[in-house]
């Protein structure tokens, strides 16, 4: 039952009241019948006139709150309720509501001015934004946004009619291209998913890695060049020095600038996948094939290699072969042994392909540059084997992680995503 009708029930009830017990009074009295009925009908008119003044002073005053807040919830400021008697019981009720108003009304000050601060900050940036409600229609668009995607972009507009498409939470624009970094924002305003989308210029940041990348590249193949080159000549001075060449002699430097060449070639070979790598050709395949591919090329004399685990492996079988060839190039010129110990286990956890290769030598002696680039602590090492390894990796989106087996060996751990 609602609160009105329990406030016409109990005004009617306690009207009844009076009437029963006034005839309950004058009957004991021994009135007449005429006369009780004569004094019920006089007394009925003023209670039932109470009743109604009580019922109607309740109800108007309610629905004139009611009424009033309503309207200042629409926004409307202009319209005041009627001054109301000290004495009045609503009277604290009204103030309640009026202060709420008001500070309703300076909260909504403040942020149409945060607002539109924000709007003339956003405006005057040279990074492109907009904003898109639940329904991805737009409702806000910078400067830097119009004079991007140079078409009409109306408020209300359709993100698709716009050229964006949005897909698993993210948008992206055919004119923001690979020179662009784009970012999606997700946020909820008055329980509404609303999304911001902003996009950066990186062209000049690119340049300035390839520019630096450039360098790097100058700086190493000048290097190798300088550590090749130089030794073959001068020991092709000293052979051409000679009045009478020994046949000997012109072997053996000739077998030294051919074992040069042959490192020099190998090591911008290297460097050269490891600046191109290509996008992996995700498959199944038998991990056995891998590693007898891989020790077929790898010298593996006086190497035992043992192979636990799952012999069906996920990834780029070509890449997978590189990446063995290397981390058991490693091992192998790592160990100090006699015998060289390569253990290798392959197996699936959490929807991820594990690759495990652990061996016996000493270690690495610094694991926080053990994946740079061109950083190496062996006599004869470039520096780009691990890296390599590294990069494929992350190119099978997953990770290369090293460590040091208490001294006794290191452990290179390698997981991907299986993706189905």
């Amino acid at each position: 039952m609602s609160h009105e009708r329990w406030l016409i029930t109990g005004l009617s009830f306690t009207v009844i009241v009076i009437l029963s017990l006034t005839a309950a009074l004058t009957w004991s009295l021994t009135w007449s019948l005429l006369a009780i009925a004569t004094l019920l009908f006089i007394l009925t008119y003023p209670l039932v006139w109470l009743a109604w003044r009580s019922y109607s002073f309740w109800c108007q005053a309610i629905m004139q709150l009611s009424t009033y807040t309503q309207i200042l919830k629409e926004g409307e400021q202009n319209l005041r309720y009627a001054k109301q008697h000290p004495d009045n019981l609503l009277l604290e009720l009204l103030n309640e509501i009026q202060s709420l108003a008001s500070t309703n009304t300076n909260q909504k000050a403040k942020n149409k001015t945060l607002d539109h601060l924000l709007s003339n900050i956003l405006d005057s940036w040279p990074i492109p934004v907009c904003l898109f409600d639940q329904q991805l229609k737009l409702t806000y668009r910078n400067t830097a946004m119009n004079e991007q995607l140079q078409q009409p972009m109306l408020l209300g507009s359709s993100s698709e009619n716009l050229g964006f498409n949005f897909l698993t939470e993210h948008f992206s624009h055919a004119k923001f291209g690979e020179k662009w970094q784009c970012q999606t924002i997700k946020y909820f305003h008055q329980d509404q998913r609303h999304w911001l989308f902003s996009a950066l210029d990186i062209s000049q940041l690119l340049n300035q890695n390839q520019s630096i990348t450039q360098q790097s590249l100058i700086r190493v193949l000048g290097h190798e060049l300088r550590n090749s080159l130089t030794p073959m000549s001068s020991m092709a001075d000293t052979l051409l020095s000679s009045e009478h060449l020994d046949e000997q002699q012109t072997r053996l430097v000739l077998s030294r600038i051919r074992q040069r060449s042959n490192r020099l070639l190998s090591f911008i070979s290297q460097y050269s996948k490891l600046a191109q790598l290509p996008r992996p050709n995700l498959v199944w395949f038998n991990f056995n094939e891998v590693l007898n591919e891989a020790k077929s090329i790898t010298d593996t004399t006086n190497c035992r290699l043992t192979f636990h685990g799952n012999e069906q492996c996920f990834g780029d079988i070509e890449q997978i072969v590189q990446v063995m060839i290397n981390l058991l190039k490693n091992a192998r010129e790592a160990c100090e042994h006699p015998m060289s110990l390569i253990e290798i286990k392959a197996y699936f956890q959490q929807n991820h392909q594990i690759i495990e290769v652990v061996d016996n030598g000493p270690g690495f002696a610094n694991l926080n540059n053990v994946l740079t680039p061109f950083y190496t602590t062996k006599k004869h090492g470039s520096g780009i084997g691990l890296s390599l390894c590294a990069e494929i990796a992350r190119n099978h989106g997953g990770q290369l992680k090293v460590e040091n087996i208490n001294d006794q060996g290191a452990k290179i751990t390698m997981n991907w995503p299986i993706i189905k």
